[in-house]
């Protein structure tokens, strides 16, 4: 070992870096003088993409989940800081960085009606089910691929990873391939949240998990249910409504969580944004779950009128999806031109202009600053630059030229593009072809409501369409691998749940990200990840368009806890009344 001294200290040098990541949680379960009880009303415009811990992997379904279910670390609202949730403590990481211990607190309790003690069995078969088909996952292969014994193709049903032990009630134990910051980064995902292998198997092992109906909370709040469990037309309606109540098992003594408001509820089908809003300010409703983007008109009254009605956050990137498996996308030189003609200035003005973010050159934005934003070219780099942002079409000519159109203009058939029908993406769905027509496209655009828009179409491959214009991307935890290797790492295309939407498969570029999860230091990891940026943008695989501040409105008798971690979100579990 004395032999090694330099190998060693830079393993421990990595695990102290991401240990600080953990702060402990302090005062959790301290009492404060907010008001308790209540109803919390929430709406949306469409549904969550899953109420299963497991599935869920898009905004409105992270703010639910928080509310219900237990992951191992967290955020408490307000903050970016990562706190032990289930678990007791900080991980602990072995000298060579290939095992991971967690201890998990004593206490905490699963509702009826299972109604029993949890236990680091129920992680480790939380973590397990969602490698299966059944359980369809968009980020496991992604984060967690480095445990022994992980399958690299999913099997159909829910099967034991021998990385993954739990050698007493209250220890679970990761064993790694190879050192993985990254998977230490991802015990906040909502995947390690636990699940009663004894309850939910029977749910799991069919071709498709019903779970998501008949699930059971280890958090403050729990899916109104039926003496069995099942939650459909009580707690759940899809598509229409949700309900949670407090889960009778929950003890405040172990959670960070406050816990304010007695019962939650979502009314769900407000598609149109205005009538939304204006039912917020009225009081009629609380806050909102999906409206991540507003027209402008409705971002100026906000910032003017109703400012104490109104917050943002910055977070991720807004971008239009190029199916590169389809015609005309799969031509890099097309691609190109969708870049350099594509109006950003118009689509930012449709969302409200500068008041929303600003405008997005390339994929990881300024959020990283310090994390690889700089790396990237920060707003420096604009490889598909053009005047006002609002679009090239001389150059996007010349790469269609390039692509084989002899006069710079597309002659092929008609393509399709999904768009959520919330305001304003049907206008900015307008934008975007009248934007591509500048250079011979006809774009059919279907409108279809924000879940299905994912759930049925653009993250099932074999429904994609050639254009998802109405998607945007959050980082699952600050670090750069979160807002590049979930969506264009070709190992993580799979048939449901897909969010590699471009279908990108570059040896390249997977050759790349699989090393830069390798690197130790953070500096040099986030280089390499801000390089890794530059190579996708340079293979043109998606037009991204904004750096969003997210708006939120709130009614006048909210007092906000606020969830950074998607767009600062309510946080149902946070958030009090007056």
């Amino acid at each position: 070992m004395s032999r090694r001294p330099a190998r060693r200290a830079v393993l421990v040098l990595a695990a102290i870096t991401t240990l600080a990541l953990f702060a402990v949680s302090s005062g959790s379960g301290a009492d404060d003088q907010r008001k308790r009880g209540g109803t919390l009303r929430l709406i949306s415009s469409g549904d969550v993409d899953s109420v299963d811990p497991g599935q869920t992997y898009y905004s409105f379904g992270f703010q639910i989940a928080n509310a219900v279910h237990r992951g191992l670390y967290g955020s408490p609202a307000s903050s970016l800081k990562t706190v032990p949730d289930l678990a007791a403590g900080q991980p602990r990481i072995s000298g060579d960085g290939k095992t991971v211990t967690v201890r998990i607190k004593r206490g905490v309790r699963f509702s009826p009606p299972v109604s029993r003690e949890v236990t680091s069995a129920d992680v480790k078969y939380a973590i397990e089910r969602t490698f299966s088909t059944s359980v369809p996952n968009g980020y496991v292969f992604t984060y967690f691929a480095d445990l022994v014994g992980a399958p690299t193709s999913p099997p159909k049903t829910p099967k034991p990873i021998s990385g993954i032990t739990a050698p007493d009630k209250y220890t679970i134990v990761f064993k790694l391939k190879q050192p993985s910051t990254t998977l230490v980064g991802a015990l906040v995902m909502p995947n390690t949240a636990p699940v009663p292998k004894e309850y939910a198997a029977k749910f799991d092992n069919k071709t498709s998990s019903d779970y998501n109906f008949h699930q059971v909370a280890s958090g403050p709040y729990m899916f109104e249910a039926d003496e069995s469990g099942n939650i459909r037309g009580t707690g759940y309606t899809p598509g229409k409504r949700m309900k949670l109540v407090r889960n009778p098992n929950w003890s405040r003594a172990t959670d960070y969580r406050p816990a304010y408001v007695d019962t939650v509820e979502v009314q769900e089908g407000f598609v149109d944004t205005t009538v939304g809003v204006r039912r917020i300010l009225s009081g009629a409703a609380d806050g909102a779950g999906d409206y991540t983007i507003l027209t402008a008109a409705l971002m100026k009254e906000l910032t003017t009128k109703h400012k104490s009605n109104f917050y943002s956050w910055p977070s991720g990137t807004q971008y239009i999806v190029m199916n590169l498996a389809k015609k005309p996308f799969d031509n890099l030189n097309v691609r190109r031109a969708a870049n350099f003609v594509m109006d950003k200035n118009a689509l930012r003005l449709a969302a409200g202009g500068s008041t929303v973010g600003a405008t997005a050159t390339h994929f990881i934005g300024p959020e990283f600053k310090g994390k690889g934003y700089e790396a990237a070219g920060g707003l420096a780099y604009n490889p598909y630059r053009s005047t006002n942002n609002a679009g090239d079409v001389t150059k996007a000519k010349a790469a269609m030229i390039k692509a084989g159109y002899a006069d710079g203009m597309y002659d092929g058939p008609a393509i399709t593009a999904i768009v959520a029908n919330t305001p304003p993406f049907p206008q900015q769905g307008r934008i975007v072809a009248a934007s591509l027509a500048k250079i011979g496209f006809k774009v059919n655009i279907k409108l279809v409501s924000i879940d299905a828009m994912f759930t049925k179409f653009c993250v099932v491959p074999k429904n994609e369409p050639e254009l998802c214009p109405s998607v945007g991307w959050f980082a699952d935890f600050k670090d750069p691998v979160t807002m590049l290797d979930p969506i264009f790492n070709g190992k993580n295309i799979q048939p449901t749940n897909n969010v590699n939407m471009s279908q990108l498969d570059d040896p390249a570029v997977n050759a790349a990200m699989e090393r830069a999860k390798q690197i130790k230091s953070s500096k040099a990891r986030y280089a390499a990840w801000g390089k890794i940026d530059k190579m996708i943008m340079e293979r043109a695989v998606v037009v991204p368009w904004l750096w969003p501040s997210i708006p939120n409105v709130i009614s006048d008798r909210v007092v906000p806890g606020k969830n950074y971690v998607v767009g600062g979100l309510l946080d149902p579990a946070s958030t009090s009344l007056r």
